[in-house]
């Protein structure tokens, strides 16, 4: 077992999967990104008519995570497993789904913790911390994120069905390091098309309102299909990056 990844041969290897074949990419996301952007429309309809709550924000939310999972699942399965998977919808409500998301929202939720307790704090007027300034808090970030990367890798095996505790299973600070950085860069590289679809949305809410409002759907469906590409360039990378360190 490796105990080290090529920062390059990964994200390489990310990009093509996704890109070599965009026709093909863009005809087997197009239902998860249709769903996507039809759950988050009504839940802005819900919103504007003041009927969602939180526990509407929170199944919503809850609904989208699953199916983004959906799209680890068929990732993870196709570059580890060699398995083509037709509609990977079908398994949204599937336990190995569901488990999916629960620990990449606990991994997230660990990593993000500063953050939200500082909120938290902020929000109750508390300015310390165990004595310590809630400003500090943000500092903890990098010990949080750093610690959440270790453990990362370890995702794809949930989508591959394999028992195994993925807390306790820690890789090496080089691993965890060089994946933070593959994540950083693969971000970075989606910021420009995101920046261009959210300039347009601008243009045309500032300009033409009653435009945007019927163009609407359309920018959201772009702007999930971008999405859709920044996740699935994500999740190829931990599949290449967990498939280097078992070979």
């Amino acid at each position: 077992m490796k105990n080290d990844i090529s920062i390059n041969e990964i994200i390489s290897k990310s990009f093509s999967y996704i890109f070599l074949d965009f026709k093909k990419i863009f005809k087997e996301s197009f239902f998860t990104v249709f769903l996507l952007t039809l759950i988050f429309n009504a839940l802005y309809f819900l919103a504007l008519e003041n009927i969602a709550t939180k526990f509407t924000f929170f199944i919503f939310f809850t609904l989208m995570g699953l199916i983004v999972s959906t799209i680890a699942y068929k990732v993870h399965r196709s570059i580890l497993l060699n398995q083509k998977i037709k509609n990977p919808l079908l398994k949204i409500f599937d336990l190995v789904n569901i488990k999916y998301l629960f620990y990449s929202s606990l991994i997230s939720t660990f990593a993000l913790s500063p953050v939200l307790l500082k909120i938290y704090l902020d929000k109750n007027n508390i300015p310390t911390f165990f004595g310590i300034d809630t400003k500090y808090l943000l500092l903890a970030l990098l010990f949080t994120v750093f610690l959440s990367f270790k453990v990362i890798i370890n995702l794809p095996q949930i989508s591959l069905n394999n028992s195994i505790n993925i807390i306790s299973e820690k890789r090496s600070n080089t691993v965890a390091a060089k994946l933070f950085l593959i994540f950083i860069i693969i971000t970075l590289a989606f910021l420009l098309p995101t920046y261009i679809i959210l300039s347009v949305q601008i243009y045309f809410l500032e300009n033409s309102q009653e435009f945007y409002k019927f163009l609407k759907p359309f920018f959201d469906f772009v702007s999930f299909f971008i999405s859709y590409l920044n996740y699935a360039v994500v999740f190829a990378a931990l599949s290449y990056s967990y498939k280097e360190i078992k070979n």
